[in-house]
């Protein structure tokens, strides 16, 4: 049954219920890394947006809380095309059925699904629904890179972080050691130190460079939580608390987003080296310029 119960200690989660208690923005992007459950909160956020129940929402019981959760809701329309690109058809589409006025209730909910593979042409073509929408649409986006969806998209949505409430396996010394030299001087915006830092990993295996990646997104997330005022803490203080103060969320999320590129490159046997540098350049970039 979907409910928010599945997510467990989650600022995200409880953000988004309390939205859905007062105005609930038409444009959502929940962005995250693969297997954080950003499928599932979208469908959780639907069930919700069109869930009957005068009471908690989504009820589970509801006549369409049960159409959403075996997929035939008629005001609910789900656009998923995995790994693929999605044309500029399926946007124009979703422009002409969006203006259908719902059938079961006063809602209609669109959720696109790895947005980020929305090619160009369908990011503009559905640019000008998400500018004006009909009152009764809503949308959710979900992206694992939402540094690759427009800025002209990005602006118009309301953006939520779905990350691990836990690390599932203890990182090691030396991927800490790495990560915190990193981030240390990162938080300087020293860019002569952070691309020597950045070069030292092309020594390691490709295993270990993407261990230290993961390590410097956890502590991306914790810097988010801490400028935030948040208590929930992942890693011990490897530089989160200085780079928080000085670099924005909305940095932070694209250069996680960013470092999740680099670490798709090393595994497809990209050379070391050239990642390592872009490390430093897409870094310093995306933080301060």
């Amino acid at each position: 049954m979907l409910g928010f119960e599945s997510f467990e200690n989650s600022q995200t989660v409880e953000n988004i219920k309390s939205a859905l208690q007062n105005r609930f923005p038409q444009t959502i992007l929940i962005t995250g890394a693969d297997g954080s459950g950003k499928s599932l909160l979208a469908n959780t956020v639907a069930a919700a947006l069109l869930c009957t129940s005068v009471h908690k929402k989504p009820c589970g019981t509801c006549a369409s809380c049960q159409k959403v959760e075996n997929g035939f809701h008629p005001d609910l329309q789900i656009i998923d095309y995995g790994e693929n690109e999605i044309p500029v058809a399926v946007s124009r589409e979703l422009r002409k059925s969006i203006n259908i006025l719902p059938n079961d209730g006063d809602r209609r909910v669109a959720i696109i699904k790895h947005a980020q593979r929305l090619n160009i042409s369908a990011q503009n073509a559905l640019l000008k629904v998400l500018e004006e929408p009909p009152k009764y649409a809503f949308f959710i986006l979900t992206s694992e890179q939402s540094g690759e969806i427009l800025e002209t998209i990005r602006s118009r949505c309301t953006k939520y972080n779905l990350v691990p409430s836990r690390q599932e396996k203890a990182p090691d010394a030396l991927s800490i050691e790495k990560a915190e030299g990193f981030l240390r001087v990162l938080a300087q915006a020293d860019e002569y130190n952070m691309l020597l830092n950045s070069m030292s990993l092309e020594k390691l295996s490709k295993a270990e460079i993407c261990s230290v990646c993961s390590v410097i997104q956890t502590a991306l997330r914790d810097c988010i939580f801490i400028a935030n005022g948040l208590s929930d803490r992942l890693l011990p203080d490897i530089g989160q608390s200085q780079l928080a103060g000085r670099v924005s969320d909305e940095r932070l999320l694209k250069l996680y987003d960013f470092i999740d590129v680099l670490c798709r490159r090393i595994k497809g046997n990209a050379a070391q080296t050239i990642v390592c540098a872009d490390l430093c350049a897409g870094a310093y970039s995306i933080c301060f310029m």
